[in-house]
């Protein structure tokens, strides 16, 4: 089940990525861990806030002008992304509304709490401070988008 829900996300955001490159996406999904520049790059680029034509370190430098800028300052763009830090951008992106914790402090411990709660990370690898592989950024983002357009959210 969990390879049917990862293959029907990986379809879904690269048809939501449509002109993005087919290079750029191949590398990020042959690392072992997803960087910083190009997770923030995907959520920007998702988010309609950059155009589909831009690098990684796009991504990152309109990261630092966001909300949560003081949280991307503290990794440096080729460090690996953590689910906290990735859910706080995307849900800051998107403009999730979270749980009281996550509203008042927007903090990466909070996102990633509130991703496991509405159900984008399953409990077990609810670690905020750990890593995350390319497709789970990739299924992330696909996740946020849908719930988005089924107004689920």
């Amino acid at each position: 089940m969990r390879k049917i829900v990862f293959a029907a996300a990986l379809i879904v955001l690269s048809v939501s990525l449509w002109g993005q490159s087919n290079e750029l996406l191949d590398q990020f999904l042959e690392k072992d861990t997803a960087d910083v520049a190009t997770s923030l790059l995907l959520i920007a680029q998702a988010s309609g806030n950059l155009p589909l034509e831009t690098v990684p370190e796009d991504g990152y430098a309109w990261a630092l002008d966001q909300g949560f800028a003081k949280h991307v300052k503290k990794v440096s763009p080729d460090d690996p992304i953590s689910l906290g830090l990735f859910y706080l951008a995307l849900f800051k992106t998107f403009e999730i509304k979270g749980g009281g914790m996550f509203n008042i402090a927007g903090t990466p411990r909070y996102a990633a709490l509130e991703a496991g709660f509405k159900g984008f990370v399953e409990p077990t690898s609810l670690y905020t401070t750990r890593s995350m592989p390319p497709y789970e950024v990739l299924t992330g983002i696909t996740f946020v988008t849908e719930s988005l357009q089924g107004g689920v959210m």
